[in-house]
């Protein structure tokens, strides 16, 4: 089993605009047969629009 720890997080920048938030790579690995087996998430400093999160996702080795 395969397991890799990818981390996200949110700005809470203006509805619309698109930033780097790590969910493309995330995306990408879960169409090419990855599992999610974990998600923790946290705000970030004191902003209620802000947050991070990491993903662990998991793979059967071939």
């Amino acid at each position: 089993m395969m397991e890799k720890v990818i981390w996200v997080r949110s700005n809470g920048k203006m509805i619309g605009a698109k930033e780097d938030d790590g969910l493309d790579i995330v995306n990408r690995y879960l169409e090419e047969g990855w599992k999610v087996k974990h998600i923790s998430a946290c705000a970030l400093g004191e902003s209620i629009i802000t947050g991070q999160a990491y993903i662990v996702i998991e793979k059967d080795s071939d």
